[in-house]
């Protein structure tokens, strides 16, 4: 930010940004080594390579100037300004020579010169999000999955006295999606975290008349590749590609992950991969394998979209800027706290800040309330996990190493419950669909946990339709059969949830388009 030419031109707005990003960095430091800490079954680090084939970069990555003397040394003062921000907590970043770096990654082209080595934070993002609601519940919070707010109501519609401010919001009107059933939510504050979908809410707030926007959607396509095309522990960061984006090249979940950074886009729940954005992924991958290992379109075994949100604060002053940080803002009139944008790291941070702000505009909740605790809570499966526990579950219940260490990364110290189910039911010791290591015994005990959909077992009780799409496609039939035993489902509702689970893949490409692409272009 302070060599870009706005410092110029607007000094004191440039200086005001760099305060801004710089103390968005330093909060994602804090939260990152609490993750780290707190959840080390979902958590790890992964060192990343930048691997440098010029000395000088032009046009320099990330429209920084002085990145394009980056080969020269200014990336390896900039990783280690990084470790600094970091208070050493992380493993040092490092110069690595080309001999070596070609022996831990001999995927790369014999060109590379050396890499900057530096590490970061990577988590199962998924499981993190559901150990954050069970998490919740033992604790006392009541949770409600597959439902959606029809309504927002006001004081008048949820107070049997006289309202107070018949414009203050105190409740919702929620239905289920599943069953179709409605119900009313009373409460002494609203909070809206409604991620790239906020504005929809706010049309809610607003009586569903029309509002003026500010939650911008930014797409992030991603691509997975066979695991043989990258080291099982390393990664690499390419920050010099075509269009000055950020590529970033790792290895998850026994596969090769190939992700960039945001792009403009519409808001909408079932974004699809376009085929421009996986051909631009896969041309820049390219640029840095070897001949041997160089990727066509065929080696796409999974590829989607994901939306996320960059907001700005709804009751600012007019023209103030859309944030990278995340926003919490309070509307004067209903008295609803707004949380919207940040990252996934600071995801606690941001329920802190927006719990702080809904305390000061509540004065009787405050009376009552404590200090924020989370820092101090262990997230679902921390306790009872420890760094042999895949070891100790192969040998106890005669898994393979593979199925043990999926398990204890997952569920951590929870994964001895889920051993109780194939202990019980002995059949569902098998794996879901061959070649993965999700066990049928992990269906029943994610519909204890509240999984009612195929999609939640295929996207995010398991990675299977990220992972592979050919293999959630095997994996519907059987998935239906085992949550309809263990649900009671009808034949009416397995079938639609079949055709459900169909749709929502079709949303994902694979050595082809994505089917709901071409769909789209049929239709148009």
């Amino acid at each position: 930010t302070l060599f870009q030419k706005q410092m110029l031109t607007s000094p004191v707005k440039t200086l005001r940004g760099f305060y801004d990003t710089f103390k968005m960095v330093m909060g994602c430091q804090r939260e990152r080594n609490w993750l780290l800490s707190t959840a080390p079954h979902l958590t790890n680090w992964v060192p990343l390579a930048v691997p440098i084939d010029r000395w000088f970069i032009w046009p320099p990555p990330m429209k920084c100037p002085p990145a394009a003397f980056g080969p020269m040394g200014v990336y390896w003062v900039f990783f280690k300004f990084y470790d600094l921000l970091a208070k050493f907590s992380c493993p040092p970043s490092h110069i690595m020579g080309k001999n070596q770096l070609l022996r831990l990654f001999p995927q790369l082209d014999e060109r590379i010169k050396y890499a900057c080595v530096f590490y970061e934070g990577q988590h199962d993002d998924a499981r993190t999000n559901l150990s954050i609601a069970l998490t919740a519940a033992e604790h006392g919070a009541v949770i409600a999955n597959h439902t959606e707010v029809t309504k927002l109501l006001r004081d008048s519609e949820t107070s049997e006295e006289h309202a107070v401010d018949s414009s203050v919001i105190t409740g919702a009107e929620i239905r289920c999606r599943i069953s179709g059933e409605s119900l009313k939510v009373r409460a002494k504050s609203v909070v809206m975290c409604g991620g790239p979908f906020t504005d929809w809410l706010r049309e809610k707030e607003a009586n569903d008349t029309k509002i003026t926007p500010v939650v911008n959607g930014a797409a992030g396509t991603h691509v997975v590749l066979p695991g043989y095309l990258c080291p099982s522990e390393t990664g690499m960061v390419d920050m010099a590609t075509s269009d000055g984006r950020i590529l970033f090249y790792l290895p998850w979940e026994g596969h090769t992950l190939v992700g960039t950074t945001d792009v403009k886009c519409s808001i909408t729940d079932r974004p699809i991969p376009t085929e421009e954005e996986i051909d631009w992924i896969l041309t820049e991958t390219n640029n840095y394998l070897s001949p041997q290992c160089q990727v066509s379109r065929k080696d796409v075994m999974s590829a989607w979209s994901g939306i996320r949100p960059l907001a700005g604060d709804p009751h600012a002053a007019p023209g103030a800027p859309v944030s990278r940080d995340h926003v919490v803002s309070v509307n004067p009139n209903t008295k609803v706290v707004f949380v919207a944008g940040g990252k996934w790291t600071t995801y606690r941070e941001m329920a802190e800040d927006a719990i702080d702000r809904l305390l000061e505009t509540n004065p009787s909740l405050a009376a009552s309330a404590g200090p924020c605790k989370t820092l101090s809570v262990d997230l679902l499966g921390a306790k009872g996990y420890d760094r042999n526990l895949a070891v100790s579950l192969a040998k106890k219940h005669g898994l393979s190493i593979e199925v043990g260490e999926r398990l204890a990364r997952c569920y951590g110290g929870r994964a001895v419950d889920v051993c109780h189910v194939f202990e019980e039911i002995p059949q569902y010791k098998a794996p879901i669909v061959q070649g993965y290591p999700y066990l049928l015994a992990e269906i029943p005990y994610a519909c204890r946990e509240q999984a009612r959909t195929i999609e939640d077992i295929l996207s995010r009780r398991t990675r299977l339709s990220y992972l592979n799409l050919d293999a959630a496609h095997r994996a519907i039939p059987v998935v239906a059969e085992v949550m309809a035993d263990t649900l009671g489902w009808s034949e009416s509702e397995t079938k639609r949830q079949i055709e459900q689970a169909e749709s929502f893949l079709d949303t994902f490409a694979g050595p082809e388009p994505a089917a709901a692409l071409e769909d789209k272009s049929m239709s148009e």
